[in-house]
């Protein structure tokens, strides 16, 4: 796609306002102006036809087809307040809409997401601008020379401007407001640009959504701003620092506003001071991640055969892996180490399972809004580079508390806003070891038969003294045997994306509760009830068990008395509601068997709250 220059967006604006069209402009559809198109009737007259020819309006009615909210005729203007006056004037008095009058009578223009991306010498024409909105545009660069002098606001949100050098070569003495939030600028060197000399009269300065990433610097290109009372540096890298917003307070106290919010006295009492730390200030930020506990995990016990053999001795251990932005030397990488890759890592890990699950719930991705975002500022997400880190092994409870608290410092705080963008990955892994007796002479020792099932008829008295102190001799014996494991078998149970967005946005915190979906076993999914396919069919069984019902509860109440059943009756009924009573006994599941498998987790992102705080901190 080519290259659009203002001029032609303006140009398509104007057409749009259909100045000489009805209602507007000279027509013979005005009676103030009829006389003129009835000189230029060519010799044909609608008198001659015997009809009285079209209805002329009156100025008044040509202005309601105008200003009526129901009116086709009524235009919003939304791209310029001076619009809808422009067409009413066309219609009072039209003898005034030539080209320099047309230009001079607007204050503003708000050419918004119309694909400009050259600002041409047209704009000069507009001799009276005030305002000029270019938000959502294409501009990669803007000459200041091509911008009215008169000019007050100049808006380039969300555009693609990477330097100010241009914007800076004639200075415009009249600017109150320059917005430049969501743009490419980033280098060091377009700081030297936000100075009072060049913007003299500057009120409100946008800069949210760039890449900068010096205070010191920053602070001290506004500081020499005279009239500066509005800043906005959401977004920036800088924001992600733990001096951030004192050490800006401190170094700028004529500010009102810093980020949408208003600076009150109590702000400036408690950050006082910290612009004398200024050496202290370092430009590197410090996030608190931690672990608290997880939820819903199946208990593995439940998997295990009772006739399954003494050996090997099986032990589960569960922990949490998460990702987090690795800041290696330069030029020092070792191969082998838990560094990977972003996309490696954002691969769905569900399909990695096996063994006793058989499934998970609920599977969960990154969100699409995440991926534009980071787009629209040209973030490379796929650069960044991350490593696991992992929290201590707990073994197997309903609900295991890990406490896990893990400091991280950033010293890149470019590529730490671009991994805060793009969120982290969440993974819970299950570790199964095999235990085996030690290699020695004598006979492994194997548990009874009884032990094998479960105890249940180590349940039974004791028949005899000797006995007991046999088995007690054998357990001794178990507790004192040397086990030799194997080597650890790993297993994912569920992975989750954590969105960190609004540590950029300006929260100092995110807590998030993740639902890692319910993780099915084997014998969950057995006692998951069948659907009936017939319920008719079962309608008629469940009938028939309530009339057996009601006739055994008759014979009783009719004073029949230790009358046993006949052995061909007891076969067949009997039976069908013992087996009635164990299906649904079994079919009740435990209570964590469906519940969602949740990890609470939380991002603290560490700030100073006061000089006071940051004092003690830097001089412990």
């Amino acid at each position: 796609m080519g290259s659009r220059t203002l001029s032609l967006a303006v140009e398509e604006q104007l057409r749009s306002l259909c100045l000489k069209d009805f209602p507007c402009g000279h027509g013979c559809w005005s009676k103030s102006r009829g006389s003129i198109f009835e000189e230029q009737s060519w010799g044909y007259s609608e008198q001659d036809e015997g009809r009285e020819g079209a209805a002329k309006e009156e100025e008044e009615a040509l202005m309601e087809h105008l200003t009526s909210p129901l009116s086709p005729w009524r235009h919003e203007g939304s791209w310029s307040p001076q619009a809808p006056t422009l067409r009413e004037l066309s219609v009072r008095t039209p003898e005034l809409l030539h080209g320099n009058f047309i230009f001079s009578h607007f204050n503003t223009l708000r050419i918004v997401d119309k694909g400009v991306s050259i600002v041409d010498d047209g704009l000069l024409r507009f001799s009276n601008l005030r305002e000029l909105v270019l938000s959502a545009n294409k501009i990669s660069e803007l000459q200041a020379e091509y911008l009215p002098c008169t000019l007050q606001v100049l808006e380039l949100y969300a555009n693609q401007v990477s330097s100010l050098k241009g914007l800076s070569s004639q200075p415009l003495p009249c600017l109150q407001h320059l917005g430049l939030g969501c743009n490419r600028l980033c280098s060091p060197a377009d700081i030297q640009y936000l100075t009072g000399t060049l913007w003299p009269r500057l009120v409100s300065l946008d800069l949210s959504w760039s890449g900068f990433q010096g205070q010191r610097a920053l602070v001290d290109a506004l500081a020499t701003l005279p009239c500066l009372r509005i800043l906005v540096l959401e977004g920036n890298p800088l924001t992600l620092t733990p001096s951030y917003p004192g050490f800006i307070l401190d170094s700028l106290p004529r500010l009102l506003y810093l980020d949408a919010t208003r600076v009150t006295p109590d702000d400036h009492h408690r950050f006082e001071g910290l612009a004398k730390m200024r050496d202290r200030i370092v430009d590197q930020a410090m996030a608190t991640v931690t672990v608290r506990r997880i939820r819903g995990v199946p208990d593995p016990l439940l998997t295990v055969d009772e006739c399954a053999p003494e050996f090997p001795v099986v032990s589960y251990s569960y922990f949490v892996n998460y990702e987090f932005l690795s800041q290696p030397p330069p030029g020092n990488k070792q191969a082998g180490s838990d560094t990977a890759s972003t996309s490696d890592l954002m691969a769905p890990i569900a399909e990695k399972m096996d063994g006793g699950i058989v499934g998970i719930y609920q599977k969960r991705t990154i969100p699409d809004t995440t991926a534009r975002t980071m787009e629209s500022l040209g973030t490379n997400h796929c650069s960044i580079d991350v490593i696991l880190n992992s929290t201590h092994k707990l073994a197997w409870a309903e609900s295991m508390d890990y406490d896990h608290t893990s400091v991280h410092s950033v010293g890149d705080l470019g590529s730490f806003k671009s991994f805060v963008l793009r969120g982290l990955w969440l993974t819970v892994e299950e570790e199964k070891v095999l235990s085996w007796p030690a290699p020695s002479g004598e006979q492994p020792i194997t548990k009874s038969t009884a032990e094998k099932k479960g105890g249940k008829e180590c349940a039974r008295p004791p028949s005899n003294t000797c006995s007991n102190q046999k088995s007690k001799d054998k357990k001794k014996k178990d507790s004192i045997m040397d086990l030799v494991q194997d080597t650890p078998i790993r297993r994912t149970l569920g992975s989750i994306h954590v969105p960190l967005q609004d540590l950029v946005s300006g929260d100092q915190r995110v807590d998030a509760l993740c639902n890692l979906g319910v993780l099915l076993t084997e014998q969950s999914t057995r006692a998951m009830p069948p659907r009936d396919k017939n319920p008719s069919k079962k309608a008629k069984h469940d009938k028939k068990k309530e009339d057996r019902k009601t006739k055994s509860s008759a014979d009783s109440a009719g004073g029949q008395k230790n009358v046993a059943p006949p052995s061909k009756s007891k076969g067949k009924g009997w039976k069908e509601s013992e087996a009635d009573f164990h299906m649904d006994d079994n079919s009740i599941p435990s209570p964590n068997q469906f519940e969602s498998m949740t990890v609470e987790f939380t991002v603290h992102l560490d700030k100073w709250h006061s000089a006071s705080e940051a004092h003690h901190l830097v001089h412990p």
